[in-house]
């Protein structure tokens, strides 16, 4: 019995940071128009928090140190932009503000402490680089933003006639300082930093882009490896497998040197070299120095010799979604000191990117595919929720559904017996890794009990690792549950998954199963058999009728009166008829079998 769906991706990944730890950047978005607000909002990428105010009276309210980046409107009844920036500086809030506006610059910008200052209209891609590149500043130290700051203001200025300014001398001094400013060293180097962070930004961007429509985990590797090398400075890239319980890895892809193949050369580490390292902490690993550290002998292993291919540096990205390793991206160059913290923010946003791709793509092949892998586990760790619940009440407790929910966390439904719905429901408030327990139904010997749990079951393991659990139960202290993944993964991940959590779970079977596919005219007709000739019409009338729109374009009263029933018995069918759609739905996918419906008849 198939009692879930496959893994759900994570809601947001945080630019330059991994998805265990980080949060998404926060943008506070301000502006008296609703649809030009509403508009930025909407060109802005998936991995930012947005947020939208409509006046500076809503803005001042929201204001707070949680803010990353503010985009704001000067020109705005009640409270102007201009005295927003004001409160935001005052009260040191450390986050940058862009001014988005209508108002054309004139010197009175050079005492307003922005960071960078755009003139309406404003194109998606102007305000997406806009947003990338200030989000990049914020790594930098505050006299370099300062210099960033004033840069912005010099072109803003220098965008205007010099007749049309109020005060063209103050102008003048400023365009002096800033080229001042530019002629040192320090800046240069900085800017230097900016343009190679803006560069590796657009094209991991790009790459994004790719990823989205890939549809296999191979062409998702060989794009990614193809874009960086493409660009400047990374000279060589590959992506390997790494076999958690042998600390090993076996190179998959590689660009950067077409006359070789490292393909099927698996390298060990014994655990301690940087790609281990990488992985166990999930965290990039940037290797400098090739004389002391065991990378340049495992590169020599592969046929990579760091003189020939001219690598200096490098830096090792983990693939990692969740608890579940899909590998390692090791990308080399021959500049010293190019990974800096900024490099490796940015490079660790690519890996998480990555990783959710190839877990989409074999998810997708999970739900699509005909032929699936049958996985079997006996778990007796109790560390699992489920299994401590049934050795804690000396019962049986079986898996009907569940619902992954946010934060790791799964709304589950189960069936007891052997105990009392009461003893159960004592015995699971009593666990801190369970968030809310109730009791549904009883019967003389079942009952049925909602519990959401937080990242103590092997289910979520399996979820996050793209398999389709379906089923589970556990009897006073053991458990067994099966699973099913593509034909394409690769189980020796999937159980490593699980390793990171569980000691004691065993894979006692797999073996590859044919999947039962069912026809769009099968399903309709199964559906038709199941409904009454007075269901089939209720359900066709409502829905014609507009029924389940919102709001209803026709009550339940007009309906009946039109179809010449009594609201009461149009409720009675149209009850029946989506309980039958529903239970038809199910059996498709497996949640409900056949016999066990028949058995709830009975």
């Amino acid at each position: 019995m198939t009692v879930g769906g496959g893994a759900r991706m994570s809601e947001s990944i945080a630019a330059g940071s991994t998805a265990d730890t980080a949060e998404a950047p926060t943008v506070l978005i301000v502006d008296d128009d609703k649809d030009l607000a509403d508009t930025y909002a909407m060109w802005l990428p998936d991995d930012y928090e947005v947020e939208i105010k409509y006046s500076g009276v809503q803005a001042r309210k929201r204001i707070g140190d949680d803010l990353d980046l503010v985009l704001l409107d000067r020109r705005m009844p009640g409270i102007p932009g201009d005295k927003i920036l004001e409160d935001i500086r005052e009260r040191g809030i450390d986050c940058l503000v862009a001014m988005l506006t209508a108002v054309e610059p004139d010197t009175d910008i050079i005492n307003l402490e922005f960071d960078e200052y755009l003139v309406k209209p404003i194109t998606q891609k102007k305000l997406r680089e806009t947003v990338d590149e200030l989000l990049l500043r914020r790594g930098f130290e505050p006299d370099a933003q300062d210099y960033f700051a004033m840069e912005s203001k010099a072109a803003a200025l220098a965008s205007r006639d010099e007749e049309n300014l109020r005060d063209s001398e103050a102008a003048a001094e400023l365009q002096d300082e800033a080229e001042r400013a530019t002629e040192s060293d320090r800046v240069q180097e900085l800017k230097s930093q900016l343009q190679r962070l803006q560069r590796l930004t657009s094209i991991i961007r790009e790459i994004e882009k790719e990823l989205v429509v890939a549809s296999e985990r191979e062409e998702i590797e060989r794009t990614v490896c193809e874009r960086l090398v493409e660009s400047d400075p990374y000279g060589l890239a590959w992506v390997g497998d790494y076999t958690v319980s042998f600390q090993q890895t076996t190179p998959r892809c590689l660009a950067g040197a077409d006359d070789l193949n490292i393909e099927e050369k698996t390298v060990a580490d014994g655990g301690e070299g940087s790609i281990s390292v990488a992985v166990d902490t999930n965290e990039v690993q940037v290797v400098d120095d090739f004389s002391t550290d065991d990378t340049a002998q495992m590169l020599n292993s592969l046929g990579l010799s760091t003189d020939e291919h001219q690598i200096s540096a490098g830096a090792i990205i983990p693939l990692r979604y969740q608890d579940t390793v899909y590998g390692v991206l090791n990308v080399y160059t021959d500049r010293q000191g190019l990974f800096d913290d900024r490099e490796v923010s940015v490079l660790s946003e690519l890996g998480d990117s990555i990783a959710h791709a190839i877990h989409s793509v074999e998810t997708k092949k999970l739900i699509l595919s005909d032929t699936v892998v049958e996985l079997e586990f006996d778990i007796d760790d109790p560390a699992d929720v489920f299994v401590a619940l049934s050795q804690e009440t000396d019962s049986r407790v079986e898996l009907k559904g569940f619902v992954p929910a946010s934060d790791g966390e799964l709304t589950s439904y189960v069936e007891v017996t052997g105990t009392t719905t009461e003893a159960f429901i004592g015995a699971a408030t009593e666990m801190p890794e369970v968030q809310i327990v109730r009791g549904i139904g009883d019967s003389t010997d079942e009952h049925l009990c909602e519990l959401r749990v937080a990242e103590s079951t092997i289910i979520l393991s399996l979820i996050e690792a793209g398999a389709d659990v379906e089923s589970m139960y556990a009897e006073e202290g053991r458990g067994h549950l099966t699973a099913a993944v593509a034909p394409e993964v690769d189980v020796r991940t999937v159980v490593e998954a699980i390793e990171t959590r569980f000691d004691d779970v065993d894979l006692v079977a797999k073996r590859e199963t044919e999947r039962d596919v069912q026809s769009v005219g099968d399903f309709r007709q199964s559906l038709e058999n199941r409904l009454t000739e007075r269901q089939y019409s209720v359900l066709e009338a409502v829905y014609s009728a507009g029924y389940f729109d919102w709001p209803r374009e026709s009550t339940a009263k007009e309906i009946a009166n039109s179809i010449d029933l009594a609201p009461p018995t149009l409720h009675e069918h149209l009850r029946g008829a989506q309980k039958e759609l529903i239970e038809t739905f199910f059996d498709e996918t497996g949640k409900f079998p056949e016999d066990e419906r028949l058995q709830r008849e009975e």
